[in-house]
């Protein structure tokens, strides 16, 4: 992610903005990246502790046990020997032997191994880590004053366990065969209908193919457009995925992480244990604490222009010369999608002063590729017409994925919703019994929609766009063990389509403005509506 001069890390951001004035969101939003901070810092703590949990859980198992031994009848004549539950147990899960400690001592090390990794990603972000709050605690201990730990909940470290999944799956070499699939597909697909243009030519020194990768994630969809020529812009809503993403594209460690590195600039590598929450559908305990390196690349190859690279060059506007000009964007937006682009859509203004004074903010793209996105929306109609608005005209929708609708399964209208209300009509009765009984549910879930693939194919079309490519039941696993007995498959769609241009085109400028957004064959049927 190329931050630039000006731009800080997610940490630095959030104080930036906090600096610039105070509102009731600000707030949310500074409470809201603290509590993600929380988590990163309290990983390992948890996974400790629920391990402690289940050494508990086996010590009641085996208690248990001996009092049915011991109350066992004595006048029971019979031959059957009687088995304790602790005669039948494998050593690695008897509390008292050495290969239990072992087991115990594996499970202890992948979570400090995974916190070690987190921890330098609150660094890069100027966050306290985890050692450093524990240093702060114990200081605070020592001079008697209260040191309460306000914990995450388990909802929250969930979602930690789910970003080092996806770290997994999108910088390691394990998770390679899962991620290609969407994202060679989606690659492919933008070089074969938005070609750059040839090197050195004019267009390519006063046009950049703008790419928007929203629901980027870790980020590696958009490195790998950004690695082939294009201009990217990823965004997420996720704070834990964006916290990780931007350490793994841009973090610079002087050190080694855990599993290679060295004093150079390249990314630092991190061996991490990514499955370790995974107790369920596992053949052993090596599958859940084995280790990924991460990332499988050097990301600097494609974040950084050439001479800022190893052996590049100073660092000065002298020295960067034309090939920084030159080098394409990559920037990544903090924000749910409607938040950061719904000043494309007709009539709407920029939500924020200072977008409205950027130009960058009001370039149109010529590209929207979405991988597992779509189905996050929780009003896809808004989302389609938003991208419809925010691409130029001729410029491409790329989507793949399935339809699982993350805003879906709660709350729905219930028999007794109708019959307390009085009525089975479809009016919408403010105040009434099913309001209150979703009044803590997030409105979203109440206004989301479920549907078929060929539903969302007519929404596409009725936007203005044209079907160009469309493949159906594409096999995939998301974030996926791939050593776990029970997978999801997820049976994907591939559809790419074009915005249609205006029936009446009376400008040649704009016409030769769009032509690199075209292949040879669109470019012909693009200049032929001139006729």
């Amino acid at each position: 992610m190329d931050r630039g001069e000006d731009r800080p890390p997610l940490g630095a951001q959030a104080r930036h903005r906090s600096d610039e004035g105070e509102s009731e969101n600000d707030e949310e939003e500074r409470s809201h990246f603290r509590r993600v901070c929380d988590s990163y810092r309290q990983y390992a703590t948890f996974h400790i502790t629920r391990e402690l949990g289940v050494h508990r859980r086996r010590r009641r198992l085996l208690s248990s046990s001996r009092r049915v031994d011991d109350e066992k009848d004595d006048e029971d004549d019979s031959d059957a020997p009687f088995h304790a539950i602790e005669s039948i147990l494998p050593p690695s899960l008897r509390p008292d032997s050495p290969e239990y400690r072992a087991s115990r001592a594996r499970l202890r090390d992948a979570a400090i191994r995974n916190q070690y990794f987190l921890d330098c990603a609150l660094r890069h972000s100027d966050q306290e880590t985890s050692q450093d709050a524990l240093r702060r605690r114990r200081q605070i201990t020592s001079r008697g004053d209260s040191n309460a730990v306000e914990w995450v909940t388990e909802d929250q470290m969930s979602k930690v366990d789910s970003v080092l999944r996806s770290v997994a799956r999108d910088w390691s070499a394990e998770g390679r065969e899962e991620r290609g699939v969407a994202y060679d597909r989606i690659a492919g697909a933008v070089e074969r209908y938005a070609p750059l243009p040839a090197v050195g030519g004019a267009a390519a020194r006063t046009t950049r193919i703008r790419i928007a990768v929203p629901g980027s994630g870790l980020g590696r969809l958009a490195w790998e457009l950004r690695s082939r020529g294009y201009s990217v812009e990823g965004s997420d809503f996720s704070l834990p995925m964006l916290l990780a993403s931007d350490f793994v594209l841009n973090g610079r460690c002087s050190g080694s992480g855990s599993g290679g590195g060295g004093g150079d600039s390249s990314s630092p590598k991190f061996a991490i244990s990514p499955w370790i929450a995974e107790t369920k559908n596992s053949l052993s305990l090596e599958d859940r604490v084995r280790t990924v390196i991460v990332p499988d690349v050097d990301t600097a190859d494609a974040v950084l222009p050439p001479s800022r690279r190893e052996g590049g060059g100073g660092d000065s506007a002298d020295d960067r010369g034309d090939d920084d000009d030159d080098c394409p964007e990559f920037t990544m937006l903090a924000g749910e999608f409607m938040h950061l682009y719904s000043h494309f859509l007709p009539g709407r203004r920029h939500r924020h002063r200072h977008d409205e004074d950027d130009p960058d903010r009001r370039r149109k793209f010529h590209v929207v590729a979405c991988s597992y996105f779509l189905d996050t929306a929780p009003s896809l109609p808004h989302y389609l017409l938003t991208m419809y608005h925010m691409l130029e005209y001729g410029g491409l929708l790329v989507h793949f994925g399935p339809l699982m609708f993350h805003w879906s399964g709660h709350g729905g209208l219930l028999p007794n919703d109708v019959e307390t209300d009085g009525g089975d009509d479809d009016r919408e009765n403010n105040g009434s019994w099913y309001d209150r009984r979703n009044e803590r549910l997030d409105s979203r879930y109440l206004s989301s929609i479920d549907y078929t693939w060929e539903e969302v194919r007519e929404m596409i079309v009725g936007c203005g766009f044209v079907i160009v490519e469309e493949e159906t039941r594409i096999p995939n696993w998301y974030a996926s063990d791939a050593r776990s007995m029970m997978k999801v498959v997820y049976d994907c769609v591939f559809c790419l389509s074009r915005s249609k241009p205006p029936v009446v085109v009376t400008s040649d400028d704009a016409m030769e403005a769009r032509w690199w957004s075209l292949d040879q064959v669109k470019r012909a049927e693009f200049y032929a509506l001139r006729q």
